[in-house]
């Protein structure tokens, strides 16, 4: 009778053993999570239930990995961000497992209107819990739920800077983004870990010197492809600024087609290109001088005044593309007809009457308007009505 008393006691705490996972599934989580992993924390990786993440990311990486949207931006088939703008914070949880979820905000780095889904991380959150049903989260160098603050100083260094209850770490990665990791404690004990993009990866604009440099510097970025000074302020990155500079020149290629009749959409893609070169040469002649800006000192908004010589190319090639269009030719024969005809009209260009702008500045919100920046680019363009 004590021999089955003592086989059915031990049936009992194997049952509880493997409901709770116990002391070796999660030695095991951890040795599979670190075959993922390697030691540094500036790697941006971290394993939650044996799956790896990485800060910065894609956010489709995430619900493509068995996770989904919460709250208001639970709309992500309709919700766009615009460039280089982040969202609230907002949450993802888990698909397997109930109210588990890490919280997240979102930031559009490209050029377009992005779904919340298609943008990157910006800022991640995720607790370090011993609970049973909690995710189970490693970062490099083996820290996971129990582990103490001393075991991430041991594993990190000390960080280089500690406060309300986080300790601080810094790093620049690959991407040339600055990335700021805290890890959260409670007693000893960690909690969580948040990364988040630093505000240094983003230029500043705090008076009306940086506002007339920043503007000008814009200007070339986008018109000439000058965008070493842009860069080098952390208005953009490298990447980016060039993704500008090639919009620029898109967007006046088309336009330049659409006036000439040619559709654009049906052209060759040689032709195409070649309109792309002589609306670099073209875009190259925009002319405006110095912006004046008027912002008082410590204040955010203010106003800017700009003088813009737009461009006489249009009128110029009038005549040559008039001929061309009474050829009688068509399809890609116009197209390359008339790119043939205007091309060298651009070493007469000359330059109509100054238009002078005047804007709205505010600082809290990318200096001009993106109508503005519309608007500055059509009369550089020439393309105003």
């Amino acid at each position: 009778m004590k021999k089955l008393a003592f086989i059915s006691l031990c049936i009992i705490l194997c049952l509880q053993m493997t409901a709770c996972g116990g002391p070796g599934q999660a030695a095991k989580q951890k040795e599979e999570a670190m075959a993922l992993l390697g030691n540094e924390l500036t790697s941006g990786e971290l394993v939650i239930d044996g799956t790896k993440y990485s800060f910065p990311s894609v956010i489709s990486e995430w619900t493509g990995s068995g996770w989904h949207i919460s709250n208001r931006y639970d709309n992500a088939d309709t919700f766009e961000l615009e460039y280089n703008i982040e969202s609230n914070e907002f949450e993802l949880f888990s698909d397997t497992k109930d109210s588990a979820y890490v919280s997240m905000c979102a930031i559009n780095l490209g050029m377009e209107p992005l779904k919340i889904e298609q943008s990157t991380t910006s800022y991640l959150e995720v607790r370090l819990s011993e609970g049973k049903d909690a995710l189970y989260v490693v970062l490099p160098g083996g820290i996971a739920p129990g582990s103490k603050k001393e075991d991430v100083i041991a594993a990190y260094g000390e960080p280089e800077s500690e406060e309300d209850d986080y300790l601080y770490y810094t790093y620049t990665n690959e991407d040339g983004l600055d990335i700021i990791i805290g890890i959260g404690t409670i007693g000893e004990k960690i909690d969580r870990v948040v990364y988040k993009l630093a505000d240094s990866n983003w230029g500043s604009v705090a008076n009306a010197e940086e506002c007339a440099q920043f503007i000008d510097d814009a200007l070339k970025a986008s018109f000439y492809g000058d965008y070493a000074s842009y860069v080098e302020k952390k208005f953009d990155t490298e990447d980016g600024a060039k993704e500008l500079y090639e919009s620029e020149v898109e967007y006046y290629s088309q336009g330049l087609m659409y006036y000439l009749g040619i559709d654009y959409e049906t052209v060759s893609d040689e032709i195409a290109e070649g309109f792309r070169d002589l609306s670099k040469d073209i875009l190259a002649k925009a002319k405006w001088d110095t912006p004046v800006v008027d912002l008082p000192d410590g204040a955010t908004y203010g106003g800017v005044e700009i003088s813009m010589y737009p461009t006489d190319f249009l009128d110029i090639i009038l005549e040559d593309a008039q001929a061309v269009a009474d050829s009688g030719v068509e399809g890609d024969e116009y197209a390359q007809g008339m790119l043939d005809a205007i091309t060298p009209k651009v070493g007469e260009i000359s330059y109509r009457e100054p238009v002078t702008g005047n804007y709205n500045i505010n600082l809290d919100d990318g200096v001009l308007s993106a109508d503005d920046w519309n608007e500055i680019d059509d009369i550089l363009m020439d393309f105003a009505e």
